[in-house]
This record gives C-alpha cells, sequence and structure tokens, in this order.
C-alpha cells in the first residue's frame, strides 16, 4: 500500500500578462517618437513682409570748400562782431583792433555793464541744450566742441557790447589806437583753422585720413594778437565737395553711378548727390558735389557718411528659405487649354497597352515662369524622353532641357508648395525679392523659414 505522503508537487504554471507586454511596446514607441521629434530638423515658418534694404557703406571725408583766412596787420587786442556762421557783405564791419587796450579799459568800466538781452540768453540756452541732446560717452570729444562754441557765443555777446559802448561813448578817446575793419568780400565767417585751408581735391591723398594728428585752433581770443595772426576765415561758396578714400571692391560697386544717396550720421540728414570716382596711384578715391547743407558742417573738416550702395524695395524674406529647383523648359507653342476646367496644360503621347495604340492626354500643367520662347513646368509631372504634341503646329517635342529657377515653400494651405521669386537683392541674412511676380509670393503669405526642412506637397500640420 503506497504511502499518502507521497505527493509530487507540479511547478505553477506561469500566466501571460498581456498588460505588460502591451505597455512595453507603448513605452517603446513612445521612445523612438521622443528621440525622432527631438533629432529632425523642425519647420519654423516665417512671415513675408515689405522692406528695403541696401549695404550701407560708412565712410570718413575730407570736406574741401572755398574758404580763405584773413590776417589783422596791426597788433593788439581784437573784438568781433559777428557770430560764427554769419552771412557777411563785402565792406561790412568784421572786427575792430586795439593797440593799447585802451577800449577794453573802458569797457571793464564798472559803469559800463555788459547787459545779456533775450536773444544772447536763447542762444547760449541753445547751445547747452544741442549739447545735452547729441552727447554720447563714447563720443567725448564733443565736450570740446561745445566749449568752443560756447566761447564763440560769449565772446560775440561781450563784442557786441563793446562796439556799442566805443560808438555812443563820445569820451573814448581811442582814435589813434582803435581801428574798425572791414571785410574784403562776401560769405559766411567763422573762426576756427586747421591748416587745411589750402587742399584741393588734386591734392588729397590717403595719409590725409589719419586724424591722429589732426587739430583745430580757435580763432577768437581775449589776449593781445602780434600782426599777421589769423583772426577769421571765409566761406565764399555755399558749394562744397567731400572727398573719400575707397577699397578696390568699394571702387567697382561705384564706378558706374552717377548719383548717389547719402546719410550723414551726424544728424542724420540724408540726400542725393553727384559721385565720381578717380584714382591716384594704388589708391581710389570718391568725390561727392553738394551745392546745399555747407553751412551745417562748416566747423568741420572731417564727416562721417553712409553710402546707400545696392539699395531695393520689395518683400523682404530671409536667405534660409531659398531653394532651387530644377524645371522642364517646353516651347511655348506647346501650350494649349483643355480639360473640364480649361487649365493651361500639354498634350503627352501614351501608349494604350490595352489598344497597343499611341493616344494623346491633356495634362494640366501649371507653368512657374516664362520667356519669350519657353515655359518652366514641374519635371514631376513628366518623365524625361516623353514626347508632347503641338496643336497648333502638329509637331513633337521630347521633354528633357531643364533650368533652375529660385524659389521658395509656401505654406499656406497647410503642405509646401514651391513658390518661383526674383531677386532683387541680397546680403548674408535677408534678401529683397520682386513683388507681383507670377507664381510667386504676396505680402502676408506664410514660408518655410528653412528650405531644407520643408519637402513639397508634404503636409506640415
Amino acid at each position: 500500500m503506497s504511502s499518502s505522503n507521497n505527493v509530487t508537487r507540479y511547478r505553477k504554471r506561469r500566466e501571460f500578462n498581456v498588460g505588460v507586454i502591451i505597455f512595453l511596446i507603448i513605452l517603446v514607441y513612445i521612445l523612438i517618437t521622443v528621440y525622432i521629434y527631438f533629432t529632425k530638423d523642425h519647420l519654423s515658418i516665417y512671415e513675408v513682409k515689405e522692406g528695403s534694404t541696401s549695404d550701407d557703406n560708412v565712410f570718413t571725408g575730407i570736406i574741401i570748400r572755398d574758404e580763405e583766412l584773413f590776417s589783422t596787420e596791426n597788433a593788439g587786442y581784437v573784438n568781433y562782431y559777428h557770430r560764427d556762421g554769419d552771412r557777411i557783405a563785402k565792406n561790412s564791419t568784421v572786427y575792430s583792433i586795439d593797440e593799447n587796450q585802451m577800449s577794453t579799459d573802458l569797457i571793464s568800466d564798472d559803469e559800463n555793464v555788459i547787459k545779456i538781452s533775450s536773444d544772447d540768453n536763447s542762444e547760449i540756452k541753445k547751445e547747452i541744450y544741442n549739447f545735452q541732446k547729441n552727447y554720447q560717452n563714447d563720443d567725448f570729444s564733443s565736450v570740446y566742441d561745445f566749449k568752443f562754441n560756447l566761447e564763440n557765443t560769449v565772446m560775440q555777446i561781450v563784442n557786441d557790447n563793446m562796439l556799442t559802448t566805443l560808438k555812443n561813448d563820445e569820451k573814448n578817446g581811442t582814435s589813434s589806437s582803435f581801428r574798425i575793419v572791414n571785410s574784403k568780400s562776401s560769405g559766411i565767417i567763422t573762426y576756427s583753422m586747421d591748416n587745411m585751408e589750402d587742399i584741393t581735391v588734386d591734392s588729397v591723398t590717403a595719409d590725409l585720413f589719419n586724424l591722429d594728428n589732426y587739430s583745430k585752433t580757435q580763432l577768437r581770443t581775449m589776449d593781445i594778437v602780434e600782426t599777421n595772426t589769423p583772426i577769421y576765415k571765409l566761406i565764399k561758396s555755399d558749394d562744397w565737395t567731400v572727398v573719400l578714400l575707397l577699397k578696390e571692391e568699394q571702387y567697382e560697386k561705384l564706378k558706374d553711378k552717377e548719383y548717389i544717396k547719402i546719410t550723414f550720421t551726424e544728424d542724420g540728414l540724408t540726400t542725393t548727390v553727384p559721385i565720381s570716382l578717380y584714382q591716384k596711384g594704388t589708391d581710389y578715391f570718391a568725390k561727392l558735389i553738394l551745392n546745399k547743407y555747407m553751412v551745417r558742417y562748416m566747423g568741420e573738416r572731417y564727416v562721417t557718411v553712409e553710402l546707400a550702395i545696392n539699395s531695393a524695395k520689395g518683400l523682404k524674406i530671409p536667405v534660409s528659405s531659398i531653394v532651387k529647383k530644377e524645371f522642364y523648359t517646353i516651347p511655348l507653342d506647346y501650350f494649349t487649354e483643355g480639360g473640364d476646367s480649361g487649365s493651361t496644360g500639354l498634350v503627352a503621347q501614351k501608349y494604350n497597352e490595352k489598344t497597343e495604340e499611341f493616344e494623346y492626354i491633356f495634362v494640366p500643367t501649371d507653368i512657374y515662369y516664362k520667356d519669350e520662347q519657353y515655359g518652366y513646368v514641374d519635371t514631376r509631372l513628366f518623365e524625361k524622353g516623353d514626347p508632347i504634341h503641338s496643336e497648333k503646329t502638329g509637331e513633337q517635342f521630347q521633354i528633357g532641357p531643364t533650368e533652375t529657377l529660385d524659389g521658395v515653400y509656401n505654406v499656406n494651405k497647410g503642405y509646401a508648395i514651391f513658390r518661383r521669386i526674383e531677386i532683387l537683392y541680397e546680403n548674408e541674412e535677408y534678401c529683397i525679392i520682386k513683388k507681383g511676380t507670377e507664381y510667386g509670393l504676396s505680402v502676408y503669405d506664410h514660408i518655410a523659414l528653412n528650405s531644407k526642412t520643408a519637402v513639397e506637397q508634404k503636409i506640415i500640420y
């Protein structure tokens, strides 16, 4: 009899957990999806806008004017009677010179107090306001210009009062030592010199564009002056010239231009002026000819200007959005209208395997661009070597020749569509394209920011 304690134990059968398997599959799918998302190039969208741009080249130019320095024939103390920038007539009083300072002592008398008029007060406030408005920490030289202009203004006030006192006071007794000097010609008076008054276009060299040794001298002074000391400068014409030093590549860009748009960076003044170029040895120069605005820069010898080279207006798009695409070039005689919609297309010759005969089939075709001879059609519609038929001439043409067009991918409809562009101007980041081109872009169209991330006809949303 078998013992009841002899029991055979069987290993418990594991149950198959479908839920775990499904979870693992979903987890792997999610991980793969996340990996693909973060490693692939994402399509960014750019909205087309109107814009303009240009190659702005900044130059420091040398100002050349018709100017002359005038010196005193006597030693003494000088009194000035015109403000800097005044336009004076021939034979008008410019300054007086007092050999023994009797007129200065007379003015210094306690009874002759200098009075500042409301106009004089406004002039001083104007100088201070202009300095505060335009001052920048990186241009400390403007402080010296402000000091220079303010000294001119204050000295003008003092000398105006002096002349009035001398003419009205009968007891001055200075007729033997006091002389009034009149101008020898008309022009605009200024009270600074830089020893470059005699410079001409022909005498300009590349070395003159080095400003390290340039200095400007204030001619107005309260101290005694010696004989033949420069007293004032007269600018005799509103015509003036700015000479620029160019690089060879800049010279090549400008050599065919007769006029150019310039901007004075000091105050933002923009104007269009005649331009002419010339070469001296290995150096290249440009000459800008102006007949107005001279008074604004009469105290300057060097001026900074921007030249707008290759400017254009149109639709502004990023360079990264541009793609080049090949198209079949088809003679225009082969395009016809047909189909249910009356659309433009080509008549292709196809072989029917059932009837074992050739037949003509109308294929609607967009013309992306056309010139005087050819229309450009998408290469995806036909195979190279396919024959097409002309209903106008009855001739046949074998598709094959191609040309390349510039374009972008328009994504307005949620998928990428090629649109042709005509580039008017291009720099490193953006380009300006022509508005209103056939099968082109319009303002507010959405395009692929990077053409490499878009696939034509592929849904992007």
